[in-house]
């Protein structure tokens, strides 16, 4: 069965550790799953409430740089000081997992769907977080059944405050490698406050 074929195969563990699993290489999706934390999860309703002024934040920072930065881009609120700490948490880990200086970070209030239809990043690999709204929706399908866009894709939930590594189609040139999935499509779970990493370059 080539890599094309191959049905993802998903590493998830309550223990940190798991992301490591991203560098199996039959591993399509590492999984670190955690209980919401109370006062983040109020602190993220707060900034996709209709009356809040924040309208999501992106950059391309070093380490050093991105306390500084939420400080400045997050408004005032209960837990916004555990939001930027578990944002400095993961940022930490996932440059330290891929040995990067520079990450890409994208923290985004989505009112709709922005991507409806299962596709595969055209990245190394993605950290995805979801923090208000529902998790990301992804398929076990091979890439092959790209192609069919079938709902009956067999798809699963990312958990809320999973933090969750993708790997994209440009994890390795030799071989098929991405993850199918796409965000959710039902109207009900918006608006979603989602975090997003990647390598800068």
């Amino acid at each position: 069965m080539t890599a094309q074929n191959r049905k993802a195969i998903v590493n998830q563990s309550s223990a940190a550790t798991a992301l490591t699993e991203i560098y199996n290489s039959e591993t399509e999706l590492a999984v670190w799953q955690r209980q919401p934390d109370p006062k983040i999860s109020a602190y993220a309703a707060s900034l996709v409430d209709s009356q809040s002024s924040f309208r999501g934040l992106s950059a391309r920072l070093e380490l050093n740089e991105i306390e500084s930065y939420l400080s400045n881009k997050l408004p005032l609120g209960p837990g916004r000081q555990e939001m930027i700490d578990d944002l400095l948490l993961v940022s930490d880990m996932f440059s330290c997992l891929f040995e990067l200086e520079v990450i890409g970070m994208r923290l985004v209030k989505l009112e709709k769907s922005m991507c409806p239809k299962l596709h595969c990043d055209q990245v190394p690999c993605r950290l995805l977080l979801s923090y208000c709204g529902a998790g990301t929706e992804y398929s076990l399908l091979p890439k092959s059944a790209l192609d069919s866009q079938s709902d009956q894709a067999q798809l699963h939930n990312l958990p809320l405050f999973a933090v969750a590594l993708l790997k994209g189609q440009a994890w390795d040139e030799e071989n098929e490698h991405g993850l199918l999935h796409r965000s959710p499509t039902s109207d009900e779970v918006y608006p979603r406050l989602i975090l997003s990493l990647d390598f800068a370059s």
